[in-house]
């Protein structure tokens, strides 16, 4: 039985670079990890998909093992970061978009 993979190292990782398919590579999905490397994440929506399972620990590696280490704290709180992001990147966007209109 190999080693569990850490929670910690595997979320760190799908928020930095979950579009290229890294936290996959880590997991040991190598086949997965290619095809989010070759398509973006599935133009980020897959990458979010396993961000959002990795935050809330609904996510295992390619043995079936869970994740060693989880920490719920932590994946709530990485999961309100991107949220915050979302939305403040939104507003920033619209009010951009509402100044070029303007003139």
């Amino acid at each position: 039985m190999q080693q569990q993979r850490n929670y910690v190292a595997t979320l760190l990782l799908s928020f930095f670079l979950g579009s290229l398919g890294v936290h996959r590579f880590y997991t040991g999905y190598i086949g997965l990890g290619i095809l989010q490397l070759l398509t973006l994440g599935g133009c980020g929506i897959w990458a979010l998909i396993d961000f959002i399972n990795i935050c809330f620990n609904n996510f295992r590696d390619a043995d079936g093992q869970e994740l060693a280490e989880y920490n719920k704290n932590l994946g709530l709180t990485f999961f309100y970061v991107w949220l915050a992001l979302v939305i403040l990147s939104t507003i920033t966007n619209s009010a951009a978009i509402v100044g070029a209109l303007k003139g």
